[in-house]
Protein backbone atom coordinates (compact mmCIF):
# COMPACT_ATOMS: atom_id res chain seq x y z
CA UNK A 1 0.00 0.00 0.00
CA UNK A 2 2.85 2.36 1.02
CA UNK A 3 4.96 1.56 -2.39
CA UNK A 4 1.94 1.67 -4.67
CA UNK A 5 0.72 5.12 -3.03
CA UNK A 6 4.30 6.56 -3.64
CA UNK A 7 4.16 5.02 -7.24
CA UNK A 8 0.99 6.72 -8.36
CA UNK A 9 1.20 9.78 -6.64
CA UNK A 10 5.32 10.44 -7.79
CA UNK A 11 3.88 9.40 -11.81
CA UNK A 12 1.27 11.68 -11.70
CA UNK A 13 2.88 14.76 -9.41
CA UNK A 14 6.50 14.30 -8.74
CA UNK A 15 8.38 15.70 -5.82
CA UNK A 16 6.05 17.63 -4.37
CA UNK A 17 5.53 18.78 -0.65
CA UNK A 18 2.94 16.69 0.29
CA UNK A 19 4.24 13.23 -1.57
CA UNK A 20 7.79 13.89 -0.19
CA UNK A 21 5.90 14.05 3.43
CA UNK A 22 3.72 11.19 2.50
CA UNK A 23 7.48 9.47 1.76
CA UNK A 24 9.33 10.51 4.61
CA UNK A 25 6.64 9.85 7.55
CA UNK A 26 5.00 6.61 5.54
CA UNK A 27 8.31 5.31 5.66
CA UNK A 28 9.27 5.99 9.18
CA UNK A 29 5.80 4.60 10.30
CA UNK A 30 6.33 1.38 8.53
CA UNK A 31 9.67 0.84 9.68
CA UNK A 32 8.82 1.03 13.26
CA UNK A 33 5.23 -0.84 12.46
CA UNK A 34 7.76 -3.85 11.11
CA UNK A 35 9.69 -4.43 13.93
CA UNK A 36 6.57 -4.41 16.50
CA UNK A 37 5.02 -6.75 14.34
CA UNK A 38 8.37 -8.81 13.95
CA UNK A 39 7.77 -8.75 17.55
CA UNK A 40 4.44 -10.42 17.55
CA UNK A 41 5.64 -12.73 14.94
CA UNK A 42 8.04 -14.34 17.65
CA UNK A 43 5.18 -13.72 20.12
CA UNK A 44 7.04 -10.91 22.04
CA UNK A 45 5.80 -7.47 22.91
CA UNK A 46 7.42 -4.72 21.90
CA UNK A 47 7.57 -1.33 24.07
CA UNK A 48 4.63 1.05 23.04
CA UNK A 49 7.29 4.20 23.56
CA UNK A 50 9.25 3.89 20.58
CA UNK A 51 6.00 3.67 18.20
CA UNK A 52 4.93 6.83 20.30
CA UNK A 53 7.61 8.62 19.66
CA UNK A 54 8.16 8.05 15.62
CA UNK A 55 4.45 8.96 15.49
CA UNK A 56 5.09 12.25 17.09
CA UNK A 57 8.15 12.88 14.99
CA UNK A 58 6.62 12.01 11.55
CA UNK A 59 3.48 14.35 13.16
CA UNK A 60 5.91 17.14 14.15
CA UNK A 61 7.83 16.50 10.65
CA UNK A 62 4.15 17.39 8.49
CA UNK A 63 3.85 20.24 10.81
CA UNK A 64 7.16 21.86 9.74
CA UNK A 65 6.22 21.01 6.10
CA UNK A 66 3.59 23.33 6.37
CA UNK A 67 0.82 20.69 6.35
CA UNK A 68 -0.95 22.08 9.72
CA UNK A 69 -3.81 23.28 11.25
CA UNK A 70 -3.81 27.47 10.66
CA UNK A 71 -6.81 28.82 11.95
CA UNK A 72 -10.83 28.74 11.47
CA UNK A 73 -13.09 30.78 9.81
CA UNK A 74 -16.03 31.25 12.58
CA UNK A 75 -19.18 32.68 9.54
CA UNK A 76 -20.91 29.20 9.54
CA UNK A 77 -21.80 30.26 13.20
CA UNK A 78 -23.45 33.26 12.50
CA UNK A 79 -20.03 35.20 12.92
CA UNK A 80 -19.21 38.07 10.09
CA UNK A 81 -17.75 37.18 6.91
CA UNK A 82 -14.06 37.12 7.13
CA UNK A 83 -14.14 36.26 10.85
CA UNK A 84 -10.79 34.56 10.54
CA UNK A 85 -8.89 33.31 13.47
CA UNK A 86 -5.45 32.32 13.59
CA UNK A 87 -4.07 29.90 15.76
CA UNK A 88 -0.79 30.81 17.64
CA UNK A 89 2.11 28.45 16.65
CA UNK A 90 2.29 26.41 19.61
CA UNK A 91 -1.82 25.87 19.01
CA UNK A 92 -1.22 25.22 16.05
CA UNK A 93 1.69 22.32 15.91
CA UNK A 94 -1.06 20.77 19.31
CA UNK A 95 -3.94 20.27 17.04
CA UNK A 96 -1.88 19.17 14.37
CA UNK A 97 0.83 16.80 16.11
CA UNK A 98 -3.13 15.89 17.70
CA UNK A 99 -4.70 15.21 14.55
CA UNK A 100 -2.48 12.87 13.28
CA UNK A 101 -1.35 10.78 15.95
CA UNK A 102 -4.57 10.47 17.05
CA UNK A 103 -5.51 8.87 13.44
CA UNK A 104 -2.47 6.76 13.14
CA UNK A 105 -3.80 5.01 16.23
CA UNK A 106 -7.62 4.94 15.29
CA UNK A 107 -6.74 2.85 11.93
CA UNK A 108 -4.69 0.57 14.10
CA UNK A 109 -6.99 0.11 16.50
CA UNK A 110 -9.69 -0.65 13.51
CA UNK A 111 -7.33 -3.30 12.38
CA UNK A 112 -8.89 -6.14 14.33
CA UNK A 113 -11.04 -7.84 12.12
CA UNK A 114 -10.21 -9.44 8.81
CA UNK A 115 -10.77 -6.16 6.11
CA UNK A 116 -11.90 -3.41 8.53
CA UNK A 117 -8.99 -1.11 8.37
CA UNK A 118 -8.57 -1.16 5.04
CA UNK A 119 -12.71 -1.32 3.82
CA UNK A 120 -12.88 1.99 6.28
CA UNK A 121 -10.14 3.38 4.88
CA UNK A 122 -11.25 2.56 1.26
CA UNK A 123 -14.37 4.53 2.34
CA UNK A 124 -12.69 7.56 3.91
CA UNK A 125 -10.56 8.49 1.04
CA UNK A 126 -12.91 7.92 -1.49
CA UNK A 127 -14.86 10.69 0.71
CA UNK A 128 -11.97 12.90 0.94
CA UNK A 129 -11.52 12.42 -3.05
CA UNK A 130 -15.04 13.82 -3.82
CA UNK A 131 -14.94 16.41 -0.95
CA UNK A 132 -11.31 17.86 -2.46
CA UNK A 133 -12.43 17.71 -6.40
CA UNK A 134 -15.40 19.59 -5.05
CA UNK A 135 -12.91 22.59 -3.68
CA UNK A 136 -11.21 21.99 -6.29
CA UNK A 137 -8.05 20.35 -4.71
CA UNK A 138 -6.43 18.25 -7.28
CA UNK A 139 -3.40 17.26 -5.80
CA UNK A 140 -5.42 15.97 -2.77
CA UNK A 141 -8.11 14.40 -4.72
CA UNK A 142 -5.25 12.59 -6.59
CA UNK A 143 -3.95 11.23 -3.18
CA UNK A 144 -6.91 10.50 -1.86
CA UNK A 145 -7.96 8.45 -4.66
CA UNK A 146 -4.26 6.83 -5.17
CA UNK A 147 -4.85 5.83 -1.11
CA UNK A 148 -8.40 4.61 -1.94
CA UNK A 149 -6.97 2.46 -4.63
CA UNK A 150 -3.99 1.00 -2.74
CA UNK A 151 -6.32 0.07 0.34
CA UNK A 152 -8.34 -1.71 -1.88
CA UNK A 153 -5.83 -3.57 -3.45
CA UNK A 154 -4.85 -4.42 -0.25
CA UNK A 155 -8.65 -5.99 0.44
CA UNK A 156 -8.90 -7.87 -2.07
CA UNK A 157 -6.51 -10.38 -0.19
CA UNK A 158 -7.61 -9.06 3.44
CA UNK A 159 -11.03 -9.78 3.60
CA UNK A 160 -12.52 -12.23 5.68
CA UNK A 161 -11.26 -15.13 5.45
CA UNK A 162 -7.74 -13.12 5.16
CA UNK A 163 -5.26 -14.47 3.03
CA UNK A 164 -2.34 -11.39 4.06
CA UNK A 165 -2.43 -8.98 7.10
CA UNK A 166 -1.35 -5.60 7.41
CA UNK A 167 -0.12 -5.38 10.98
CA UNK A 168 0.71 -1.84 12.46
CA UNK A 169 3.21 -1.30 9.69
CA UNK A 170 0.24 -1.04 7.53
CA UNK A 171 -2.75 0.49 9.45
CA UNK A 172 0.08 3.32 10.87
CA UNK A 173 0.61 3.99 7.57
CA UNK A 174 -3.37 4.62 6.18
CA UNK A 175 -3.61 6.51 9.33
CA UNK A 176 -0.93 8.70 8.76
CA UNK A 177 -2.12 9.60 4.86
CA UNK A 178 -5.73 10.02 5.76
CA UNK A 179 -4.70 13.11 8.27
CA UNK A 180 -1.89 14.04 5.87
CA UNK A 181 -4.08 14.27 3.14
CA UNK A 182 -7.32 15.40 5.61
CA UNK A 183 -5.26 18.69 6.67
CA UNK A 184 -3.82 19.53 3.12
CA UNK A 185 -7.35 19.35 1.64
CA UNK A 186 -10.80 19.77 2.93
CA UNK A 187 -9.20 21.03 6.25
CA UNK A 188 -7.17 23.81 4.62
CA UNK A 189 -8.76 27.10 5.33
CA UNK A 190 -10.60 25.11 7.75
CA UNK A 191 -14.43 26.37 8.37
CA UNK A 192 -16.56 24.80 11.22
CA UNK A 193 -18.14 22.94 8.63
CA UNK A 194 -14.96 21.63 7.63
CA UNK A 195 -13.75 20.31 10.40
CA UNK A 196 -17.02 18.48 10.90
CA UNK A 197 -17.26 17.53 7.21
CA UNK A 198 -13.58 16.02 7.54
CA UNK A 199 -14.54 14.11 11.37
CA UNK A 200 -17.64 12.38 9.53
CA UNK A 201 -15.27 11.70 6.55
CA UNK A 202 -13.23 9.41 9.32
CA UNK A 203 -16.30 9.08 11.50
CA UNK A 204 -16.08 5.19 11.61
CA UNK A 205 -12.10 5.43 13.50
CA UNK A 206 -13.16 8.47 15.52
CA UNK A 207 -16.46 7.10 16.95
CA UNK A 208 -14.71 4.12 17.76
CA UNK A 209 -11.72 5.68 19.76
CA UNK A 210 -14.49 7.80 21.41
CA UNK A 211 -16.50 5.44 22.51
CA UNK A 212 -13.19 2.94 23.79
CA UNK A 213 -12.03 5.90 25.67
CA UNK A 214 -15.56 6.92 27.16
CA UNK A 215 -16.04 3.13 28.27
CA UNK A 216 -12.63 2.85 29.85
CA UNK A 217 -12.93 5.84 31.73
CA UNK A 218 -15.88 5.06 33.65
CA UNK A 219 -14.80 1.31 33.85
CA UNK A 220 -11.93 3.21 35.74
CA UNK A 221 -9.36 0.89 33.17
CA UNK A 222 -6.04 2.26 31.78
CA UNK A 223 -6.12 4.20 28.67
CA UNK A 224 -3.10 2.38 27.18
CA UNK A 225 -4.36 -1.31 27.82
CA UNK A 226 -5.55 -3.42 25.25
CA UNK A 227 -9.45 -4.53 25.82
CA UNK A 228 -11.85 -5.84 24.02
CA UNK A 229 -14.39 -2.80 23.73
CA UNK A 230 -13.64 -1.67 20.26
CA UNK A 231 -17.01 -1.74 18.11
CA UNK A 232 -16.17 -4.82 16.26
CA UNK A 233 -15.59 -6.82 19.41
CA UNK A 234 -18.94 -6.08 20.55
CA UNK A 235 -20.90 -6.77 18.01
CA UNK A 236 -18.68 -9.85 17.27
CA UNK A 237 -19.84 -10.51 20.88
CA UNK A 238 -23.24 -10.48 20.59
CA UNK A 239 -23.22 -13.54 17.75
CA UNK A 240 -22.28 -11.53 14.59
CA UNK A 241 -19.78 -13.60 12.54
CA UNK A 242 -16.77 -11.62 11.29
CA UNK A 243 -18.04 -11.30 7.83
CA UNK A 244 -21.01 -10.03 9.26
CA UNK A 245 -19.57 -7.27 11.61
CA UNK A 246 -17.29 -5.80 8.78
CA UNK A 247 -19.96 -5.25 6.24
CA UNK A 248 -22.69 -3.80 9.35
CA UNK A 249 -19.44 -1.44 9.90
CA UNK A 250 -18.69 -0.54 5.93
CA UNK A 251 -22.33 0.64 6.28
CA UNK A 252 -21.81 3.02 9.36
CA UNK A 253 -18.88 3.88 7.84
CA UNK A 254 -20.70 4.88 4.46
CA UNK A 255 -23.30 6.97 6.15
CA UNK A 256 -20.43 8.43 7.61
CA UNK A 257 -19.78 9.57 4.33
CA UNK A 258 -22.79 10.20 2.29
CA UNK A 259 -23.69 12.80 5.56
CA UNK A 260 -20.44 14.49 5.13
CA UNK A 261 -20.76 15.15 1.67
CA UNK A 262 -24.46 16.15 2.12
CA UNK A 263 -23.00 18.72 4.80
CA UNK A 264 -21.07 20.32 2.52
CA UNK A 265 -23.41 20.72 -0.18
CA UNK A 266 -25.81 22.28 2.52
CA UNK A 267 -23.52 24.67 3.28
Amino acid sequence: MFVGLLLVSTFFAGAQKTVAVLAVGGAMLVAIGWVDDTYKSRKKEFPALPKLMVQLLVSTLTFLMDIRFRGINLMWLGAEEGTYISFPILVSLLMTVLWIVGLINMVNFLDGVDGLAAGATVISAVTLFFLSMLKGQELTALLAVALAGAALAFLRFNFYPAKIFMGDAGSMFLGFALGVISLEGTMKGATIISLVVTVLAVGLPVIDTVQVIISRLLAGSPMYQADRRHVHHRLMSRGLSTKQTVIILYVVSLLFSVLAVFLFYSQ
